[in-house]
């Protein structure tokens, strides 16, 4: 491995990767995030359009009502046709990744565009980041630097490492490397993860400086404690050549697997518990009486018996189908925590067969059911879904609490 395989940090994943979070602009509304769902959905029929975006957000987090991007893709319609911003920024952002709606490029650009038009500085940095990407087929660098330009006037640091990105490759823009690493500065000061990234790779290769490898691998370990995939990457490179820092392969091994080289990255969720349960009783009286309840269905020793066999070292493979099992009866009974580990191990396909649907709809029912960790577990994982396996998931999600 040497340094010509250094990766760069980059905005071609955030807007699909934004599409699937719950974060937005400053037109959120807070009021109506307080509200009660039922009251919400009044509101919502009247024809609020703010109502109408914040019912979305609920819809589409899975808070206090079942995930549903296709529900929640209506009513950013209805809001985004009143003027609705953040309404807007949204639904472009589901048009642009196929979420909730069949992907159409025209119209992912037409709303993007229409939340930017009203100044909030991350719609302007979205719509940039898809001229960039190419909504259309087609990427327009010349037109992102202008956006990603008068975002980073406002202030916004991920448009002013993303210019910084432009000028560095000559997208767009006359290349000037002096002035990408002067765009990168001053967010990596602030201690943003890319613009460390991306300044260290000018240290590097000595692109507009020069060539400083210690000072790369400072950066690029302040990237990668921020838990930056690609920054983990590079300072692997460095550690496994030696430069800048004194050779250690074991420790470049571990950093290629952490950032997503080497196989079996590790870097997905593991198990979870629940807090709010009492830690399982490992002594023999303890084990004797928790498998003793399991076997007359008790959920909550069903979940405790298959959370022990998760985690032994090594786990075998008949204790991840045993603990499978486990977890099937007491999600079924409609334990939460089963719910979110056994969605985990249709992920992974550990115990059993691997199915992102069938794994991505218990994290949305064990959600739905007050675990809130599984919504950002959830919204993870549906990084590696298609949006047909995301609605299937859905679908099946809202087929099965259709028959309780």
């Amino acid at each position: 491995m040497t340094v010509a395989r250094l990766l760069r940090g980059g905005a071609a994943a955030a807007l699909i990767a934004l599409a699937l979070t719950g974060t937005a602009g400053a037109q959120d509304g807070a009021r109506w995030d307080q509200l009660p769902v039922a009251a919400l959905q009044q509101a919502a029929q009247s024809g609020s359009a703010e109502a109408q975006y914040a019912l979305a957000m609920r819809y589409h987090n899975g808070r206090e009502v079942l995930q549903n991007f296709a529900q929640a893709a209506e009513l950013l319609q209805a809001a985004a046709d009143q003027g609705q911003a953040a309404a807007q920024n949204r639904l472009g952002q589901y048009y642009f990744a196929g979420i909730g709606t069949p992907r159409d490029a025209a119209l992912a650009l037409k709303w993007l565009a229409a939340a930017a038009a009203s100044g909030d500085a991350q719609f302007i940095y979205d719509y940039a980041a898809a001229l960039e990407n190419g909504a259309d087929g087609t990427a327009d660098s010349t037109r992102a630097a202008e956006f990603y330009a008068k975002a980073a006037e406002l202030g916004l640091d991920d448009a002013i490492v993303s210019l910084g990105v432009l000028y560095q490759h000559g997208h767009g823009v006359e290349q000037d490397l002096g002035r990408a690493r002067e765009l990168y500065q001053g967010p990596a000061s602030r201690g943003h993860a890319r613009a460390l990234n991306n300044l260290g790779l000018l240290y590097v290769r000595g692109d507009g400086v020069a060539q400083d490898y210690e000072r790369a691998v400072g950066l690029f370990t302040k990237a990668a404690e921020q838990g930056l995939a690609v920054a983990m990457t590079n300072l692997a490179v460095m550690y496994e050549n030696g430069f800048g820092v004194e050779m250690n392969e074991p420790l470049a091994v571990e950093l290629y697997r952490k950032g997503g080289r080497g196989g079996d990255t590790g870097a997905g969720p593991q198990p979870v518990y629940d807090p709010r349960l009492a830690e399982p009783d490992t002594s023999e009286e303890g084990l004797r009486q928790m498998t003793q309840a399991a076997r007359a269905g008790d959920p909550v020793a069903q979940f405790q018996m298959a959370w022990l066999l998760l985690n032994r070292q090594p786990a075998q493979f008949q204790d991840l189908q045993a603990a499978a099992g486990l977890l099937r009866q007491a999600a079924e009974a409609g334990l939460a925590p089963a719910m979110a580990n056994l969605g985990l191990l249709y992920f992974d396909g550990r115990g059993v067969p691997q199915d992102y649907a069938l794994g991505h709809m218990w994290l949305i029912l064990a959600g739905t059911a007050g675990m809130s960790d599984a919504i950002s577990i959830s919204s993870e994982l549906a990084a590696r879904m298609t949006p047909e396996q995301i609605s299937e998931a859905q679908q099946m999600a809202a087929q099965k609490t259709a028959l309780k």
